[in-house]
């Protein structure tokens, strides 16, 4: 397996970053200033969200479903999104950077799952939110063909104002974090997007388009920043999964691609349960800063043109009436943050909650920060120091007799924490005589993989931004956003893009400068 190339740093190593000394303040006095909404400087004592809102104003109601695994995430999301989720429709995965025909009908394109995204952002009619961590500048880089597709909403609104009654709104939020191409700026990727939308020929400012509508805005906070990824379609449809708009999910041979083909999956959801995606994303606005320029910017010139305003603009979040069935399937949304863990104990019940087995893609695992002094000790991250996700997942290996596979990211920089861990549980199953009922291999592509995915004895399928790892758990956690399906379509898709990549899935080996994992590797 050849050594990867540079990619973006991940969630967890920035977290760990930024509790060294000195760099949260460093960061908090050019990135973060105090937002009206909190009352520290590091987004740690964030009050919670409008639940409300989160679950649908009210308007919707589902009825208790009948399912064992459906009904526990019913129950742990009621009051804050359990009613948005019956009447839904998945209408399947998004793999990048392409799909493989043994489990996905996706063709393979230049751009690979990007084409496809561009394909459908051209459909909306009314309203297109995108919140996402990390976009990458340069003309190849996805970014310049999703701005490419807003420019042409724009201009189809210009020249056929009948068909958007009532105009077009456009939402862009970042979630204020680094990338590797710059390493010490995290405001770089709302910028990337600025230019390309430049560049696409949509102002930034003094628009005469009637009935169009575009803002801008950044995450107030590095600490923790968003690691959200989702895009919500007229308030009816929503994208969730774990991939940025970066040339590292671009096919290995596309202009710009580089060779890293890093896979990551989205799961696209039609239905009720678009408007807590909705309404999570405008919470995260509202503690975010507005890209507000004071004269029309030119390409190259935006840092000295615009500036990232003091606080969010409004957003009112009005819905007439009950959003429309479009299916039958239970979605159900897990969206956390600082002061709003609760994704957080119904993931832990979830994968706690297995019966046959547990099949997980992950692209960062660990136990708490408290592991990283453990790292190099035989034994591993101790029990007492592993995330209680992880806990449920011994417990239901020793209380029911699940197998796990664990299908995990090869990142050299991240292996130690991987091994600490996988050290630790395999030591305690074999004490118990179990060992043989947890079984991991490396993603056995040369890119790697990006995704957050889990699927709970056949039965339930969770797709999204967050990692078994503390910088996704807990009060200092980012902020996170995935769903959760019993849909039989999207269970047999995901199973079967799990057992393609478990096929062809490498031997985990240790490096010599660690202790090597019980029973070799």
């Amino acid at each position: 397996m050849r050594p990867r190339l540079p990619r973006p740093l991940l969630g967890g190593l920035i977290a760990l970053l930024m509790t060294l000394p000195g760099a949260a303040a460093a960061q908090t006095q050019t990135t973060a200033p105090a937002a009206p909404r909190a009352p520290g400087p590091l987004g740690l004592n964030l009050p919670p969200p409008d639940r409300a809102a989160l679950d649908g104003l009210g308007l919707n109601a589902c009825p208790p479903p009948t399912a064992r695994l459906d009904r526990l995430l019913y129950e742990r999301t009621w009051g804050e999104g359990a009613a948005l989720s019956c009447g839904n429709r998945v209408e399947g995965l998004l793999h990048l950077p392409q799909a493989d025909p043994a489990y996905s009908a996706q063709p393979r394109t230049p751009q690979g799952g990007y084409d496809e995204l561009v394909a459908e952002l051209g459909r909306t009619q009314r309203e297109l939110v995108i919140a996402n961590m990390i976009w990458d500048e340069g003309p190849d880089a996805p970014g310049a063909s999703v701005a490419l597709a807003i420019a042409r909403l724009r201009e189809d609104l210009a020249a056929h104002p009948q068909r958007y009654p009532a105009g077009l709104t456009v939402r862009l939020l970042f979630g204020n974090t680094v990338r590797a191409s710059a390493p010490f700026d995290p405001r770089a990727n709302i910028y990337a997007a600025a230019e390309h939308l430049l560049a696409a020929g949509v102002p930034l400012t003094g628009d005469t388009v009637p009935g169009w509508r575009l803002e801008i805005a950044s995450y107030a906070y590095t600490y923790p920043h968003s690691h959200m990824k989702v895009i919500v379609q007229d308030g009816e449809r929503v994208l969730a999964g774990g991939f940025n708009i970066s040339i590292n999910h671009l096919p290995g041979d596309a202009p710009g691609g580089r060779g890293l083909d890093l896979a990551d999956v989205g799961m696209w959801v039609r239905g009720p349960v678009a408007r807590n995606a909705l309404a999570a994303v405008r919470d995260t606005w509202e503690h975010s800063r507005l890209l507000t320029c004071s004269r029309p910017p030119r390409p190259g010139l935006l840092r000295r043109d615009c500036s990232l305003a003091a606080g969010p603009s409004p957003w009112p979040l009005v819905w007439p009436a009950p959003a429309t069935p479009a299916g039958t399937a239970h979605v159900y949304p897990l969206y956390r943050r600082a002061g709003f863990t609760g994704a957080d104990e119904a993931l832990t019940e979830l994968v706690g909650a297995a019966r046959t087995r547990l099949d997980i893609v992950q692209s960062q695992i660990g136990g708490t920060a408290g592991c990283l002094g453990e790292l190099s000790e035989v034994a591993g991250c101790s029990p007492l120091r592993q995330l209680p996700v992880w806990r449920a997942v011994v417990s239901a290996i020793r209380d029911h007799g699940v197998y796990v596979r664990l299908l995990l990211d090869y990142d050299t920089a991240l292996q130690a924490e991987t091994l600490g861990l996988l050290r630790a549980l395999r030591l305690e199953l074999r004490g118990l005589g179990l060992d043989d009922h947890l079984q991991t291999r490396w993603y056995g592509t040369a890119g790697g993989t990006h995704t957050k995915m889990i699927v709970v004895d056949g039965a339930m399928l969770v797709v999204g931004s967050q990692n078994l790892h503390f910088s996704s758990f807990g009060r200092a956690g980012l902020v996170e956003y995935s769903l959760a399906t019993s849909d039989a379509g999207a269970l047999r898709e995901a199973q079967g893009l799990f057992d393609f990549e478990w096929a062809r899935g490498t031997a985990i080996r240790t490096p010599w400068w660690l202790p090597a994992l019980p029973g070799g590797g």
